[in-house]
């Protein structure tokens, strides 16, 4: 028996590498894994060459002295306010009159100006004036939305001055506080929730689905062109159904993880080179969320393997296997579709349910293990095991129908004839 597992285990191996060197050595998955360093290498690049592409003030907010050639927020005072420059509070803003303003504009030496209408501040409307524009500009908007919120200062704090309010109480009222945060324990951190930890288990839930689809699609591949070519009947007189499905399951899991984990390095070297790990800094990870993550992303690799090599044998040909496919695939995304569920209440029977069932176990457990506080252990415990049972009868399923379908050649076998496959039956 012992020499029997070694040679079974053997031919695992032998299988798994095959596929494995095979389609990491292809041009497509060489091609299609850089294209998404090379997007985030370009962004990166853009990013650093125009950090202000358009004129103006783009993004920026009320902080800093303009820079030499950098254009100012245009302001013409109408109104009985008697606005003054304030440098501490509204360093881009340049008082003009209308006619002085209007040339700028009519230079391109300027975007927009700002008028106080005589009736201020009885009646607040502001004035803005601008060239006409056509289409969606992002930067625009940016340029406008800083423009306004140093506006709303400067009015703010003079309004404040005009009604003899003190100073020290004017600044306050302008900046009422900054925000410092602990945890219970008095360390620095975030002592609640933020943006970045509530995308991080989306994150892992997408890179997850999207790991499927990847798989699914070399799996398949794989599957239905050995099976049209009739080169699988070649290699099965050398390697019997169960280790030869097994070793596909595994080769090609493992180049799906690869080009995965090649992304995801890519990404966090990307992050690092952004600056504050992309305002994932306040966001930390237990290692054994980590180690039950990487738990479940491997057995929802094997299920779904094994499900899309069954797909690929049983499919007349390469088209209706990614449709059939596609199918199996939605299911990874119904944690998604339920997200509100897991965010709003973890506890729900709908989350007990999406984590126990094999087909939405992984995806539903990542988001779990990333959005609780604790580790629900019992839900731990039951989802791994219900998972490694389904991956189990999966993969030995799969290379049942595999051996059962091998000689049918564009014929869809009934359903009758797939289960009685499935368990052996002739």
């Amino acid at each position: 028996m012992s020499t029997g597992g070694r040679s079974f285990l053997h031919l695992i191996a032998l299988v798994a590498k095959r596929d494995y060197v095979r389609t990491v050595r292809r041009r497509g998955f060489v091609l299609g894994t850089l294209m998404l360093p090379l997007g985030i290498g370009v962004f990166i690049l853009l990013s650093t060459i125009l950090p202000g592409a358009a004129t103006g003030m783009g993004a920026e907010v009320p902080g800093g002295p303009p820079e030499a050639g950098e254009l100012v927020l245009l302001v013409a005072d109408e109104s009985e306010l008697g606005l003054e420059p304030q440098p501490e509070l509204a360093p881009h803003v340049e008082l003009v009159s209308r006619e002085d303003g209007l040339a700028r504009l009519g230079e391109g030496t300027a975007e927009e100006l700002y008028v106080i209408l005589p009736g201020y501040p009885d009646d607040p409307t502001v004035l803005r004036i601008g060239n006409p524009s056509s289409g969606f500009d992002v930067s625009a908007l940016q340029r406008q939305a800083g423009q306004q919120q140093e506006l709303a200062v400067w009015l703010q704090s003079t309004l404040l001055e005009d009604a003899a309010v003190p100073p020290e109480i004017a600044r306050r009222v302008v900046s009422p506080y900054t925000l410092a945060t602990e945890t219970t324990a008095g360390e620095p951190g975030p002592a609640g929730p933020s943006l970045a930890s509530f995308l991080v288990p989306f994150a892992f839930t997408m890179l997850f689905v999207m790991s499927i689809f990847i798989t699914s699609g070399y799996l398949l591949q794989s599957v239905t062109e050995e099976k049209e070519n009739r080169v699988v009947e070649i290699v099965l007189s050398s390697v019997p159904a169960l280790p030869l499905m097994a070793g596909k399951i595994l080769g090609l899991g493992a180049a799906g993880l690869t080009q995965v984990a090649f992304w995801v390095l890519s990404a966090l070297v990307a992050l690092a080179l952004l600056g504050d790990g992309g305002g994932l800094a306040g966001v930390s990870i237990a290692p054994i969320t980590v180690v039950l993550g990487l738990v479940y992303f491997a057995l929802g690799y094997l299920g779904f393997g094994a499900i899309f090599s069954a797909v690929g044998a049983l499919a007349p040909g390469s088209r209706e296997a990614q449709q059939y496919a596609g199918f199996f695939g939605f299911f990874a995304v119904v944690p998604v579709i339920f997200s509100s569920v897991f965010v709003s209440d973890i506890a729900s029977p709908i989350v007990v349910i999406l984590a126990l069932i094999p087909f939405t176990a992984p995806a539903a457990m990542l988001m779990v293990l990333t959005l609780s506080t604790e580790i629900p252990w019992g839900m731990v415990i039951v989802s791994i095991v219900s998972l490694a049972i389904f991956t189990a009868l999966a993969t030995v399923a799969s290379a049942r129908v595999f051996r059962a379908t091998l000689l049918l050649y564009g014929v869809r076998p009934g359903v009758r004839a797939i289960v009685g496959a499935m368990f052996a039956r002739s």
